[in-house]
């Protein structure tokens, strides 16, 4: 990677967790001190050899997710946040459970240049939590938040989990609004969905589980949507809800198809037209780099036809949608069949009531937001 690519966002993936959660299907392994520092290890090796080069790194955005950071030891945790070689980021978040955060460790990351949180909270009622398998309570979460605001953190946001099996709209309604209680600035709704590998597909599979219709997942969307608006926090992608002026900065500019770069194993990277994946394997990632070498991954040259469409999808996403030229001239098909095709497509999904065109940007509507999986198919050459 060359000095002239610029990076606009930088990403760990921290893989400690300190339990599998029934939905979850991400890599993982148990959290030991140990495990840790040979990851810490591998990591600054692995830093050095994609970015030591780099003159002034300075990315816009860093991102610590996971797993969970905040299992990390304070000392561990330190030695993260100094061989990330950023000294000041505009947008620095790390991701926190709330049963793993601590006032030691939030007043470490506040005077590191650390200025988001994100709180894998998921629900505001214990039944609905140990459904879930997460391991901390409803009181944890209120402490949390307490500690963070202690801390002098201003920008955080919480994760929630909508159209939860046994959960009745009266009970997603009172979520919400415990969750807007709390006053984050951010908050994040997905819908439960059964990911292969995960208990959860086990339990579905077995019949021991029955997920919501899609007429019910709408519902539960859509009373979100509407409880959350009205608390004056806008929708602006479709999973994320913000103030205005409190959006997460990293996930736009990974969604406007801007140069990240990830480190960690299980960490995705792109820059210019190469993607490239680590390996979710701690093991294999440790030795790789012990042995002064770059961890197994798997690596692909984005097609100019595959960058377009995915700059066209990912910003279709989100409520400022997309401008068709911008990324035609992003992606070096100005002059391509594809103009074409995707402007007929396009204008035929605008007839069918999912797509808008405002100020030269297409957007989708408040049915294209429901049905968003399927306008990307129609986009598919």
């Amino acid at each position: 990677m060359s000095d002239s690519e610029s990076i606009d966002g930088l990403y760990i993936h921290v893989p400690f967790c300190d339990g599998k959660c029934a939905y979850c299907a991400f890599y993982s392994v148990p959290y030991t001190a140990g495990a840790a520092e040979d990851w810490l290890r591998a990591l600054e090796r692995e830093r050095t050899l994609t970015l030591g080069g780099r003159s002034g790194f300075a990315p816009r955005t860093v991102y610590f997710g996971g797993g969970t950071p905040t299992l990390l030891s304070r000392s561990q945790l330190e030695r993260l946040l100094d061989l990330t070689g950023v000294a000041q980021a505009e947008e620095w978040t790390v991701e926190a459970n709330p049963g793993s955060v601590d006032a030691d460790r939030l007043r470490l990351l506040a005077s590191r240049g650390v200025n988001r949180i994100s709180v894998g909270v998921q629900a505001l009622d214990d039944r609905t939590l140990t459904f879930l398998g997460r391991r901390h309570t409803v009181a944890d979460t209120h402490t949390a938040v307490a500690a963070l605001r202690a801390a002098g953190f201003v920008n955080w946001g919480l994760d929630l989990i909508a159209c939860v099996p046994g959960v009745s709209r009266r009970q997603w309604e009172q979520t919400l609004a415990g969750a807007l209680a709390l006053e984050p600035c951010h908050i994040s709704v997905y819908a439960l969905t059964s990911e292969e590998g995960s208990a959860l597909a086990r339990r579905v599979a077995d019949g021991r589980v029955q997920l919501l219709d899609d007429e019910e997942q709408l519902a539960m969307l859509a009373l979100a949507e509407e409880k959350l608006g009205a608390a004056g926090l806008v929708r602006y992608e479709i999973s994320n809800y913000a103030r205005p002026g409190r959006e997460c900065l990293h996930n736009l500019s990974c969604w406007q198809g801007k140069n990240y770069v990830g480190l960690g194993c299980a960490a995705a990277s792109r820059v210019g037209g190469r993607r490239w994946t680590n390996r979710s394997d701690l093991k294999a990632y440790v030795e790789a780099l012990d042995a002064g070498r770059l961890p197994p991954r798997e690596t692909e040259e984005l097609s100019p036809a595959t960058d377009g469409f995915e700059r066209l999808v990912f910003g279709l996403r989100t409520a400022a949608g997309v401008s068709l030229e911008e990324v035609l001239r992003e992606a070096r098909l100005e002059h391509s069949p594809v103009v074409a095709i995707w402007n007929r497509t396009l204008e035929r999904l605008r007839g069918e009531g999912l797509l808008v065109r405002e100020d030269g940007r297409w957007k989708l509507t408040r049915r294209g937001f429901e049905v968003a999986d399927h306008v990307a198919v129609e986009l598919v050459l």
